[in-house]
């Protein structure tokens, strides 16, 4: 009897799809909430069916309106190709990855509670489709902006008693004011661990599970992990701390209790009877899962005038942490092997992780029209960073073209909005990108000038805005790296852009870049350059206005043995920042040719041309054709960036450009929604740092790890690495190991940044070398040049100062040194000295003399490898204290 009754359901579901199909020769498939074809996955599996039986015609899967709910990603296989499926004429389809959350009851101090099922964990919820903030601290500003941070003040290095250290100390332990968490008092030791610490790290971030918090000494321990340590790259570390009850105190954040009780704080106007909330559950939406490696792709697949939202992300125990432009975080559509893909007029929106992946094997993709916002992370990722050359895994051919891509980098900061890796021959055209906290456009993925397939990609009438929010650092409105020959920026119009510290850039050449044109762009209002070089070959800046920048305007920052870029036919009107940065020096070499630009600041005077006069910078042979003129704007002020006919711009050469044709280029309604305003852009700056106080014994640091709060350079025949055996106390001590021919010849070398403007400083720390090996021990501060005060050189069994020998280090024997001198208005350019070997009465040295008296401030503390012979030394017991 159950046979017979699974085989006339069968025949039912037969008859079902074949009445769903309306042509025997143009395959036609109606989905539609009522059914019979009710899902994205049963309208595929109609089609599968069809195929089976044997139509293999294209296909047509027109969508009913309504909202059809995903659960997890629905698998297109290359036996899936040649289908459409597209919203019915008027319709407006949604496929949502969640589920609607009712039964909201107002409580106490007007929060609203609901009850989920205890095993739906989410990270994220949506009310009348706006983001909710998950409960943290500090809270967000009115705008939805972080506005201020926890500043850490130190970095322990022995765990909390109680809680084992996994990893070490440089990635799991902070210390900061204890009176910034006090939230955390009173929690479990489950619900400290739920808590988690989001880091930011210059140009990335990590997402840490907290291990336990000391509230008297205000020490955070973290589960450990990869990524940047604490104080890295930087000299100072920022975070906030979310997802604990206590924490929610502000309109718009909710908390998620682990009994399912989930509490909300309605923002102004928000109504508990009227209010849609959703929360998710699908990790994404859309797999496409074709074999490049085989040749078998899943063809000729489009989407046309479909919505897809809410999907899901639950942080792993273990935590996040991605090195830049969040590399390793997936999407809530993934296509791997895909040829002739298509999404039009698509909405894709309130993601946790990125929206789009075109990985592995996917060639002739378009992009178009289609509204991509309100993003955990990016808009669209191209390629695959691990797939650097021409291979069957190799992504190329992508378009993404008039699309308006806003409000990324909500849960992973460090989103971009568009990322091509290694592949070739895409174009981003005529986008608007906006509201993210990191870069807009990125481009290749090599550090330096390593092989990759990167080439003729073009960024095209694009408007690219309002990016960093003073969030993170060293960002671009377009960001390249590596060669990439043949590929072009062009006509594109770039402003607003603030990072935390440095480094808000708007057209940004950055390691090894090569080969690129920057023609016909308007840049305006950017923190930082309008165009920066860090280091790269041959790229040509053309054509383009460069305005109103903040600290600097055109920077290089790497000079290098080779032609770095040309210079042409620019227009320069200066803000407040000066002409050319970083250094001087960096001007002086030759290998830049600047020529034919026009330079200008309105109501005032542009007295230094890398540090030389007007007459003088003509006179090395830099801009022979340029002038320092008015290039006449119709008015720049107020956005006019037309020229007036009598411009001298003109009679250089500049070609007139419309800035006003960037952006997307629909009209109407799409061009309004891409015109959404947008606050005020935020300009970061260096944060005050606390004085360093660091005591380091190296024994809670694994085994080749490095020093904690310190950064290190090394190359690849040198190292800097914690050892096991030998040390001056416990178990572990830092290994340096040098040699010959080391480029350059500072290597290695590690050093911290101290931050001590006033009072005494005492430095102590154990030292025991080979007598081959020279060791220089150095503070300086950060003026440019920089100055010097105490030095202290150990080389060929000895240790001097200044030409002077002090003392002999025996071989093989731990030698103890503390050095001791004031700062700031007290400084007397004078240190003291005392060298001490064990059996032996320790050697005092009082009034030695700084290398230079004007010396104040402790910037820079190093340790450096200075020797040529094949050699070691250790270093144990670092102290570093300011009173």
């Amino acid at each position: 009897m159950l046979l017979v009754q699974a085989i006339f359901r069968q025949l039912l579901l037969l008859a079902a799809l074949s009445a769903a199909f309306t042509s025997a020769r143009s395959l036609e498939i109606q989905l539609s909430p009522s059914g019979p074809v009710a899902s994205l996955a049963s309208a595929r599996d109609a089609v599968r069916a069809a195929r089976a039986g044997g139509d293999r015609s294209p296909a047509r899967v027109v969508v009913a309106d309504g909202a059809y709910l995903v659960s997890e990603p629905v698998v297109f296989e290359p036996r899936d190709s040649n289908v459409s499926y597209e919203a019915a004429p008027s319709a407006h389809p949604v496929f949502a990855g969640g589920r609607r959350v009712d039964g909201f009851a107002a409580g106490p101090n007007g929060i609203w509670t609901a009850h989920v099922d205890p095993a739906w964990h989410f990270e994220a919820l949506w009310v009348n489709g706006k983001r909710a903030i998950r409960a943290r601290t500090p809270n967000l500003d009115p705008d939805g902006l972080p506005a201020a941070l926890i500043q850490g003040i130190g970095q322990p290095t022995e765990p909390i008693p109680g809680t084992p250290l996994k990893g070490d100390a440089a990635h799991a332990l902070l210390q900061v004011a204890p009176q910034d968490i006090v939230s955390l008092r009173g929690l479990t030791p489950d619900e400290l661990r739920d808590v988690e610490v989001c880091d930011y790290h210059s140009w990335s971030e990590n997402h840490h599970r907290l291990a336990a918090a000391n509230m008297e000494s205000g020490t955070l321990q973290c589960n450990g992990g990869g990524g940047y340590g604490f104080f890295e790259p930087e000299a100072y570390q920022r975070i906030h701390l979310e997802n604990y009850r206590a924490a929610l105190d502000a309109s718009g954040e909710w908390f998620l209790a682990r009994d399912g009780t989930l509490s909300y704080i309605p923002r102004a106007g928000e109504i508990i009877q009227s209010a849609v909330v959703w929360a998710p559950v699908a990790s994404g939406w859309i797999s496409i899962k074709g074999e490049p490696e085989k040749s078998a792709f899943v063809e000729q697949l489009q989407f046309k005038g479909l919505a897809f939202s809410f999907q899901s992300y639950r942080l792993p125990d273990e935590g996040v942490f991605n090195s830049q432009a969040e590399v390793g975080i997936g999407a809530a559509i993934e296509a791997d092997g895909a040829r002739g893909l298509a999404f039009d007029r698509c909405e894709f929106a309130h993601t946790m992780t990125n929206a789009i992946w075109l990985r592995h094997g996917c060639h002739d993709t378009v992009i178009r029209h289609c509204w991509i916002h309100d993003l955990g992370a990016g808009g669209v990722k191209i390629g695959d960073p691990g797939v650097p050359g021409l291979d069957a895994r190799q992504t190329d051919t992508v378009t993404v073209e008039d699309c308006i891509i806003h409000t990324g980098g909500r849960y992973f900061g460090a989103g971009v909005g568009v990322i091509i890796f290694h592949s070739h021959d895409c174009a981003i055209r005529q986008c608007d990108i906006a509201d993210f906290f990191y870069t807009g456009v990125s481009i290749g993925w090599v550090w330096g000038y390593h092989p990759t397939a990167c080439a003729r990609n073009v960024v095209e009438a694009c408007e690219i805005h309002h990016l960093g929010w003073a969030l993170l650092s060293d960002m671009g409105a377009v960001y390249t790296l590596g060669p990439q020959p043949g590929t072009v920026i062009r006509d594109c119009h770039f402003h607003d852009i603030g990072a935390a510290s440095y480094g808000g850039w708007g057209m940004y050449n950055d390691e090894g870049s090569t080969g690129i044109a920057w023609q016909n762009n308007l840049v305006h209002d950017t923190q930082d350059a309008g165009y920066h070089q860090h280091y790269g070959r041959g790229n040509i800046v053309r054509n383009n206005i460069i305005a109103f920048c903040r600290e600097e305007h055109v920077r290089r920052s790497k000079p290098e043995d080779f032609f770095a870029f040309t210079f042409d036919h620019n227009i320069v009107l200066l803000g407040e920042g000066k002409l050319f940065a970083q250094l001087d020096g960096n001007w002086q070499d030759g290998r830049v040719c600047l020529t034919n630009n026009v330079y200008w600041r309105p109501g005032g005077k542009i007295a230094d041309f890398a540090g030389k006069s007007w007459a003088d910078w003509q006179f090395m042979g830099n801009d022979v054709n340029s002038l320092v003129t008015d290039p006449l704007f119709v008015d720049a002020a107020r956005g006019d960036w037309s020229l007036r006919p009598e411009s001298p711009a003109l009679k250089l050469g500049f070609v007139p450009f419309d800035w006003r044709k960037a952006g997307v280029i629909s009209g109407g309604a799409w061009r309004q929604l891409a015109s959404e305003a947008f606050p005020a852009m935020r300009f970061g700056g260096k944060p005050a740092l606390p004085a360093l106080q660091l005591r380091d014994g190296f024994e809670t640091t694994p085994l080749g790890g490095k020093p904690a709060q310190a950064r290190e350079s090394v190359t690849k025949r040198d190292s800097i690495a914690v050892v096991e055996g030998g040390a001056s106390k416990g178990r572990h001590c830092l290994q340096l190991t040098d040699g010959p021919d080391i480029v350059p010849a500072f290597d290695p070398h590690f050093f911290y940044t101290p931050h001590h403007t006033r009072g005494v400083t005492r430095v102590a720390f154990d030292v025991r070398a080979a007598p081959e090996f020279h060791l220089i021990h150095e503070w300086r501060d950060d003026s440019q040049p920089y100055r010097t005060g105490p030095m202290l050189e150990f080389e060929n069994g000895e240790v001097r100062t200044g030409g002077r020998k002090l003392a002999v280090l025996p071989a093989g024997a731990w030698m103890h040194v503390e050095i001791t001198a004031k700062l700031g208005v007290a400084s007397d350019g004078k240190w003291s000295c005392t060298l001490s070997v064990p059996g032996r009465e320790p050697q005092i040295y009082a009034d030695l003399a700084f290398v230079n008296k004007e010396m104040k401030g402790l910037d820079w503390l190093g340790f450096v490898g200075a020797g040529t012979a094949a050699s070691k030394c250790w270093l144990d017991e670092i102290e570093i204290e300011n009173h």
